[in-house]
């Protein structure tokens, strides 16, 4: 991703990000991607007494079935709920699940390039503040506005040389070049 960035926005990073990992990415990067996460060892250490054996349990029927740990996006807070799932997806075939991981994983990748963008944004936000330096009112206001007329306005052009414009006239009668 990195070769490809800069990216023209979130959409299109997320969509080239999605292209790479389920049409570019081997099944060895998805399994280490897997390797990462700690779901079941994190909702046991938040689990209610009751559940904890029976996470550890589908934990590793989940690891020995699959070859990976178990990825999930479930808040690991909602260890009833991460129960229910484990279980459920132990009954699925090899393919099924790797699908169905990979899905569960590429959201972790998602809100990382999310988190990125925001970060990335405002920084280059703070870049361009920076860059404006310090905002001080205009000190020619005054002079370029003289106090005896109010039909005339004037302006500084690229040159910085003073022009004067009457509202009343054409732009024929005010010789604009």
């Amino acid at each position: 991703m990195q070769e490809a960035s800069p990216f023209s926005s979130l959409e299109h990073g997320i969509s080239f990000a999605r292209d790479l990992w389920f049409n570019n990415s081997s099944i060895r990067a998805w399994l280490g991607a897997f390797s990462a996460h700690r779901h079941i060892g994190t909702a046991i250490s938040r689990a209610p007494t009751e559940l904890i054996s029976d996470l550890c349990q589908f934990g590793a029927k989940y690891r020995k079935k699959f070859g990976f740990e178990f990825v999930t996006i479930t808040d690991a807070r909602h260890s009833h709920k991460i129960m229910e799932e484990v279980k459920a997806r132990c009954e699925n075939n090899l393919l099924v699940e790797l699908e169905f991981a990979a899905r569960e994983e590429f959201y972790f990748i998602e809100r990382r390039l999310t988190k990125l963008w925001e970060r990335l944004s405002q920084e280059e936000f703070q870049e361009e503040t920076e860059d404006l330096g310090e905002i001080v009112p205009d000190s020619l206001e005054e002079e370029l506005m003289p106090s005896n007329s109010s039909d005339e306005v004037f302006w500084t052009g690229d040159k910085a040389t003073m022009r004067s414009y009457d509202l009343n006239k054409t732009p024929d009668e005010n010789q604009i070049e």
